[in-house]
């Protein structure tokens, strides 16, 4: 859930598909590659779910949200609400409980299976097939319901979640880890060879392996602090 506090900017797809974002927004799974276009600072703030989250507090289907940003229509957001109110964490942090209590929608029940199935997913060795055998049910049964609920088909949450973990590794960039050889991240996310890893890379990030990780800045700033940040982070 996105929440624009000025002017939303405009999305491009990765077929040059241009998207103007609704003020309030949520931003379901996404499959495709897209950026975000805007010529001035963009303010917001926005509530990040778990896997399968909308389903099971509101049996929002992820096949229904699956690439699409659908605006967020809840009068709680124009009642006495204005630019003021979020101007301090705690503001901003009232303002989303009771947001989040009066979005409506009932829980939804996610089967264990589809529990374990996630856990499961989040190790890159994981055979598809082994786990369904392990589970005792068909890869078309596991398919259909992993992408009702998630948004996805369980290899491609797999693929997603293993490049997910390698990016957000500090020491798989170059500024930290000079001698990084690719073949070696390769397998270490067991991939079977070089050029399987590069497709996957490309295919969801855009960029091949090597330009990717010479590039410090495309990690989160969350990695990229002095020490003065860490103390106060710290305590």
């Amino acid at each position: 859930m996105v929440f624009h506090l000025e002017n939303p900017p405009l999305v491009e797809t990765e077929n040059r598909e241009l998207i103007r974002l609704p003020k309030f927004h949520l931003v379901g799974p996404q499959t495709r590659r897209w950026r975000i276009l805007s010529e001035s600072e963009i303010s917001l703030f926005a509530i990040r779910f778990y896997v399968g989250g909308m389903y099971s507090l509101f049996s929002n289907r992820g096949d229904e949200l699956q690439n699409q940003f659908p605006e967020i229509k809840n009068n709680f957001l124009l009642e006495g609400n204005s630019s003021s109110n979020f101007l301090s964490e705690d503001g901003i942090s009232e303002f989303l409980a009771n947001f989040l209590k009066q979005y409506p929608g009932e829980p939804g029940e996610i089967p264990t299976y589809i529990r374990f199935a996630l856990l499961e997913l989040t190790r890159a060795a994981t055979s598809i097939g082994s786990l369904c055998k392990k589970m005792g049910i068909s890869r078309k049964q596991l398919d259909r319901k992993f992408k009702e609920i998630v948004g996805m088909v369980p290899s491609e949450y797999r693929t997603v979640h293993r490049l997910l973990e390698m990016v957000r590794n500090p020491e798989h960039y170059r500024k930290n880890n000079p001698d990084l050889r690719f073949t070696d991240l390769a397998q270490e996310f067991n991939y079977s060879d070089q050029s399987h890893f590069n497709h996957d890379f490309k295919r969801i990030s855009g960029s091949i392996p090597n330009e990717w990780f010479r590039e410090y800045e495309k990690m989160s700033h969350f990695y990229n602090h002095d020490s003065s940040d860490t103390d106060r982070m710290e305590t």
